[in-house]
């Protein structure tokens, strides 16, 4: 009897097959919507969690700002009255030895960039940036594919040595093996400087989710912080800085100490300056909390879409069963009761939702994945989410089959029969 209720209801889709098509969009939709954002609400969930773990995610930041100020955004508190910033209120290379060498056990280092913009060699551009070791960590993915890396003594002594990127090498030098050695002439407006290349490195694509969070840092040539800076490092004063935790520390915790640590020594008879920190951490968790907020969003606009696919089918399922009342009349002449009648259009709802729901779980599987590759995340839907979209659409196929499934089935025989 069921076999027969389902090819009777696969019989009957086949003969309206533009209208069945029509009916089950809204389901297609619906599921393809919900399977799509549970993909990307996956993803963006891995991706907040291995930025967790990242440098970039265990940047300390260090401002000079006003006494009168609670903290870096308090601009309503700023006083235009208050003395200029001088040298002496700086951050400067003996704040970061006390920092290093207080934090050893939770800090990685200082973090000093010196950006020297785009400078012209030949025909191409080339942007050129200091950088000391802990610095060179925040500029993404990086491996040395030929040459070698800038050494420690490099570092130090500020030699003038250059790494290039592979495409900048191939543009200038034609190879990346013909780049090794050469020495690139920069020109900015009248100065020359002139760098040792190295080394060619290669650099891992950033993703739009990580230059939307922390900024895209490009593929610039990387000198040595003290070849780049315009004045030595002992006589140079920072409004502030960047330094990087170690992984697994209480950032919190370390930015407290940190700003305890400044204000108690080096800001501590300061009569309008001291020492704010701030960390990413709580910004993590509010990001995690707004994709959280999101995701519930978007999924209760997909479930719109599955309940205005559901009224469809059953505004359809109406329409063909009035057009189908001298059949139903047969049926009940025959001797099929109520409830086969009831059943038999049941099925055929059911069967509706169902093949929707396998069309849009196929197209928001396809959706969410393309979606993912173009954000540069990776974000799946388990096989549990993909069931209970299956069977919710079968609960919609029942719900909204129910209504027409039962106008059938009271249906009086005879009055069905002569119905014209």
């Amino acid at each position: 009897m069921l076999k027969d209720n389902i090819l009777l209801a696969l019989s009957e889709l086949r003969s309206n097959k533009m209208r069945s098509l029509l009916t089950m969009l809204g389901i297609v939709i619906g599921i393809a919507a919900v399977i799509a954002i549970m993909i990307l609400g996956d993803g963006m969930k891995r991706y907040t969690v291995d930025m967790m773990s990242s440098p970039d995610s265990r940047k300390v930041y260090c401002f000079v700002i006003q006494k009168g100020q609670k903290d870096i955004y308090d601009e309503s508190s700023y006083d235009s009255s208050v003395r200029e910033i001088k040298k002496s209120d700086e951050f400067s290379v003996k704040t970061f030895s006390k920092l290093e060498e207080e934090f050893s056990d939770r800090l990685e280092g200082i973090s000093l960039n010196y950006d020297l913009g785009a400078m012209k060699v030949g025909t191409e551009k080339l942007n050129v940036c200091g950088v000391n070791p802990c610095a060179l960590s925040l500029k993404g993915n990086i491996s040395v594919i030929a040459g070698r890396g800038i050494s420690s003594e490099e570092y130090s002594n500020g030699k003038a040595v250059v790494l290039i990127p592979e495409k900048k090498a191939e543009a200038i030098y034609g190879s990346i093996e013909n780049a090794l050695g050469k020495t690139v002439e920069c020109r900015k407006n009248n100065d020359l400087s002139c760098y040792t290349v190295i080394g060619v490195y290669h650099k891992e694509k950033e993703s739009m989710m990580q230059g939307m969070l922390f900024g895209a840092t490009g593929e610039p040539a990387l000198i040595p912080y003290n070849q780049a800076a315009v004045t030595p490092l002992d006589e140079t004063g920072f409004e502030q800085f960047e330094a990087i935790a170690k992984r697994d520390t209480d950032l919190n915790k370390l930015a407290d100490d940190i700003r305890a640590s400044l204000n108690s020594s080096f800001y501590k008879d300061n009569d309008a300056y001291k020492a704010d920190v701030l960390v990413l951490e709580d910004t993590f968790n509010t990001i995690g909390s707004v994709i959280g907020i999101m995701k519930l969003v978007l999924m209760a606009i997909a479930a719109i879409s599955l309940i205005v696919g559901g009224i469809g089918v059953m505004n359809i399922m109406v329409v063909s069963i009035t057009e189908r009342t001298r059949e139903i009349g047969t049926r009940k002449a025959l001797g099929a009761t109520n409830g086969n009648i009831r059943v038999q259009f049941l099925i055929e709802a059911i069967i509706i939702c169902m093949i929707g729901s396998a069309v849009g779980v196929g197209f928001g599987l396809l959706l969410g994945k393309l979606m993912s590759v173009l954000m540069g995340i990776n974000g799946t839907a388990s096989p549990a989410t993909i069931a209970a979209s299956v069977s919710f659409s079968m609960v919609f196929g029942v719900f909204f089959g129910f209504y027409p499934a039962s106008k059938a089935a009271k249906m009086n025989p005879i009055d069905a029969l002569r119905y014209e």
